[in-house]
């Protein structure tokens, strides 16, 4: 925190921006404000895309826009993303409160540095390879001029990702601090953009699919102008430091690389779901299961989005500590918290879900039996609601103990019986079969974990009290002298 009057002149008070700015959060002030903003985001992303598919429709220039965004997406969510922030903050935790603050910010730089350099090969090598990559992989069903443009627009954006990683350490950093404010501001302000860049089409109409194109661009520079000044609030300043082999470098890597993983597997079990939905029986099924997803996916991002980022940094304090006894009171609160939250979203679904449906829906070719087929899937879907989010809680504790790989483990498990599950019934049950399969392991996954985090925290709970520490058990992938 910046020492009062810092940085003003004269002694005087700091503007309320820089107040909200610097203020630590409570975990339920954060979950506010973090729900708040991720609500706000998805309003704004449907006005979004109301205005891209008023302006743009489903051409071509609209199918080279969505493709173009796929290889630099990819780029981000695998290496930075979420899985940066759930990597850096546990260590960068736990360097703080054993070396202080200025180590804390050397190790930012390290994290910088290295990411940096990472993000610019990839980038260098996206843009040799691009053309290849949107004709063999990504569109091969393009024509010539759609891929053309696809590679150009690809080409364009595989800037951003550079910006979002460079955003992504300084969330890591402020989270830590239980500094949300501008995080908050950085999930809203990417839509903003975007709706921008769409509308200057309008006023100028040579710009085309370029426009939405740049505002992909100008979102991520936006996200990083927002999250630095946070950082040098407090007091950080990035000096290019190349040490790959500093030991809490390499406890960044060592969680970033499940963590990455983790979403790798998760990008699978949705090609999965693609490839089985295509076989199914019934007419429309592959956007049924698209449009079902989506919808049960905002109330998960809601709740376990807003939850676990809140109390993920209380978690890796409490690890850092050894403070076993309360981080399993705060696993347990903050599990019950996410649980009893996406409860009415589950009744909502079973409610109006089909009238939702209809509403958004329901126009030009999907048709009233693609709304139907929609429901009937959204509804098996919600069934895993609670599950689905407890998950989250949960694996934020287990990585909050620098263990990655568990989460890891189980859900390539998942993922493995998730596909077989489909197997075996996409004959009987035609395409319900993908969500009955992901219930059903979404829930078992969740009593696994939730056994193997309650195992570790009473053994090391039992261990405190017997007064011979509370480190033994579990794979801790970095422990301080």
């Amino acid at each position: 925190m910046r020492p009062p009057g810092a940085n003003t002149g004269s002694g005087s008070r700091p503007s309320l921006m820089a107040r909200l700015a610097e203020r630590e959060y409570s975990v339920t002030e954060a979950t506010i404000l973090l729900g708040v903003a991720f609500m706000l985001s998805a309003l704004l992303g449907a006005v979004r895309q109301i205005f891209f598919n008023a302006e743009f429709g489903s051409g071509e220039e609209a199918s080279a826009y969505y493709a173009a965004f796929r290889l630099p997406d990819t780029f981000y969510v695998l290496i930075a993303g979420g899985a940066l922030s759930s990597a850096m903050i546990p260590v960068l935790i736990g360097v703080r409160g054993r070396k202080g603050e200025a180590a804390a910010r050397e190790l930012t730089s390290l994290v910088l540095t290295l990411i940096g350099s990472v993000f610019v090969v990839l980038v260098i090598i996206g843009e040799v390879f691009a053309p290849y990559f949107v004709r063999y992989i990504l569109a091969p069903g393009f024509d010539e001029p759609t891929a053309r443009l696809s590679t150009t627009l690809t080409r364009i954006m595989l800037l951003q990702p550079l910006f979002l990683a460079a955003g992504s350490v300084a969330i890591a950093v402020l989270n830590s601090r239980n500094q949300f404010f501008l995080t908050a501001l950085s999930i809203v302000s990417h839509n903003f953009t975007l709706i921008a860049s769409i509308l200057a089409v309008r006023q100028f109409p040579e710009l085309g699919i370029y426009g939405p194109t740049l505002g992909v661009v100008a979102g991520g520079l936006l996200q990083a102008a927002i999250l630095f000044p946070g950082l040098r609030a407090g007091g950080a300043r990035f000096l290019p430091t190349w040490r790959p082999h500093d030991p809490d470098l390499r406890a960044v890597i060592q969680l970033l690389i499940p963590n990455g993983l983790v979403v790798f597997s998760g990008y699978m079990g949705h090609i999965v779901d693609t490839a089985f939905a295509s076989t199914a029986r019934e007419d429309g099924a592959l956007a049924a299961v698209q449009n079902a997803w989506m919808l049960s996916g905002l109330p998960i991002a809601l709740v376990a989005g807003a939850v676990g980022q809140a109390v993920f940094p209380r978690l890796a304090e409490q690890a850092s500590r050894m403070e076993w006894r309360r981080m399993r009171k705060t696993v347990a609160l903050t599990v019950l918290t996410v649980v009893v939250l996406v409860l009415p979203s589950m009744a909502m679904i079973y409610a109006i879900g089909r009238d939702a449906i209809r509403i958004l829906f329901e126009r030009g070719e999907f048709t009233a039996a693609d709304g139907l087929l929609t429901n009937r899937l959204l509804r098996v879907y919600a069934i895993a609601l609670p599950a689905y989010v407890a998950t989250e809680a949960i694996s934020r504790g287990l990585i909050a103990m620098q263990d990655a790989r568990t989460p890891l483990f189980t859900n390539i498990g998942q993922q493995i019986c998730r596909a077989a599950i489909i197997g075996l019934l996409i004959d009987s049950q035609g395409v319900r079969a993908i969500p009955i399969a992901l219930a059903v392991t979404a829930i078992i996954e969740t009593f696994v974990l939730a056994s193997i985090l309650g195992f570790r925290l009473t053994r090391r709970i039992a261990a405190q009290e017997r007064g011979d520490g509370g480190r033994r058990d579990g794979p801790s992938l970095h422990r301080p002298p």
